[in-house]
């Protein structure tokens, strides 16, 4: 700089002093966004407008969940928040709720009149002492779906009303060489939770005690069936190999009956993804016909330094042109009331009245039991070694309660 500029520089800063002027230098805020793949938003024009609008920068993380977990983990025992914003889905209740980890929103929720929590459904599964930890971004109960003209076309006309029937149907689908393995499940806890719920056991008790391992109990019948599915390979035996998931092989047109979720059908009948569209329909659970949920929700970490700007993100995030793009992109549910009831009216949701029905017929697992985290992947390992090794469903059932009750019993 000159002699001259740094003269004048130096006489505008002494006038803005005497006229009692503080000069201030704008600094860009940044905010973190921890999410899995699918809970980035899927419309990057739509999260720069809001950028733009904001006058910050929301900088999106995606991880997969068990990284997600252990990043939380991780920054927790350091004392630092793992991000600003935070995704909450599948185990996070016991990973990340439960342990602290995230902030109370009852304050920034009574602040902000713009937000009607009544237009959300599952705002009580975020919610624990009466603090609300997330604020729900798409509903999602456990489902299953099939390619009705596969079904069809083996001779059935109505999808099984039992578990039996299913592996009945699949006996007689691969027989007349319509699809070779034509169960989609994979080798892990949801699929047997998924068996044992339906069937009618309540898998816990009031005092959390594991009533599945009690003798002659629908969850011992469950995993045995379950098993004999891989052991005959109606079940591929890719998903042994752990390089696919039931879905990518549904999808990729393998099987006839799949466990998806709630807006999977979206999914499998959009002919850019899916082999098995347009044929795709929801199923009501076999027999007594329980799921349990499984929404999606977004919430501040605790301790973020930048809790305003994460939660005008997060109003941002849970607005209707967010959660129709969710919807369109991967048929994830819309949590907001209003929302659902719109795409609904437009003729968007396909099977909207097997959800319906299905939503009645909910058995919630203990989600926020602290040690239900490590119990869930307790069990995927058994159930994955098991149908690799031909263990019998009882050692595997007996294994898992000694395991329930060990945790339980460390973590209480």
């Amino acid at each position: 700089m000159s002699r001259r500029l740094l003269r004048i520089s130096l006489l505008l800063a002494l006038l803005a002093l005497a006229l009692g002027a503080v000069p201030t230098f704008a600094q860009a805020t940044t905010i973190t966004f921890l999410t899995p793949p699918w809970g980035a938003p899927p419309n990057p024009e739509a999260l720069a407008a809001f950028q733009e609008e904001a006058g910050f920068t929301v900088e999106v993380q995606s991880v997969q969940m068990a990284d997600l977990f252990s990043r939380v983990q991780v920054a927790a025992a350091s004392g630092q928040p793992a991000a600003d914003v935070i995704f909450l889905t599948e185990e996070a209740p016991s990973n990340i709720v439960a342990t602290g980890n995230m902030m109370a929103l009852n304050d920034l929720i009574a602040a902000t009149a713009e937000l009607d929590l009544s237009d959300f459904s599952k705002v009580d599964f975020w919610t624990q002492d009466d603090q609300v930890y997330g604020i729900p971004t798409y509903l999602q109960l456990v489902m299953m779906d099939y390619n009705a003209a596969k079904l069809a076309e083996a001779g059935f006309d109505a999808p099984p009303a039992t578990w039996a029937e299913m592996r009945d149907m699949a006996v007689a689908i691969r027989e007349q060489g319509i699809d070779e393995n034509p169960i989609a499940l994979g080798a892990i806890d949801w699929s047997w939770y998924l068996m044992a719920l339906s069937m009618g056991d309540p898998m816990f008790d009031a005092d959390l005690n594991p009533v599945f391992a009690d003798e002659g109990s629908k969850g011992r019948e469950a995993m045995a069936l379950l098993l004999s599915l891989f052991a005959d390979e109606l079940i591929s035996p890719e998903m042994l190999a752990g390089s696919i998931n039931q879905h990518a092989l549904f999808w990729g047109g393998t099987g006839v009956f799949h466990q998806g979720w709630q807006g999977s059908v979206q999914v499998g009948n959009n002919p850019d993804v899916s082999q098995q569209a347009p044929d795709v329909a929801y199923m009501l659970l076999p027999e007594v016909g329980n799921t349990w949920s499984f929404p999606a929700g977004i919430g501040i970490a605790a301790g973020s330094p930048n809790a305003e700007q994460a939660w005008q993100f997060i109003q941002w995030y849970v607005g209707e042109e967010n959660q129709r793009a969710i919807y369109e992109a991967v048929g994830l549910y819309p949590s907001r009331v209003s929302v659902a009831a719109a795409l609904s009216e437009e003729g968007l949701i396909a099977g909207n009245d097997v959800i319906t029905a299905q939503s009645e017929l909910v058995n919630e697992l203990p989600r926020y039991a602290l040690w239900w985290g490590p119990f869930t992947n307790v069990v995927s390992e058994a159930v994955l070694e098991a149908a690799q090794t031909g263990t019998s469903a009882d050692d595997v059932i007996d294994m898992l309660a000694e395991e329930w009750n060990a945790l339980k019993e460390e973590y209480q």
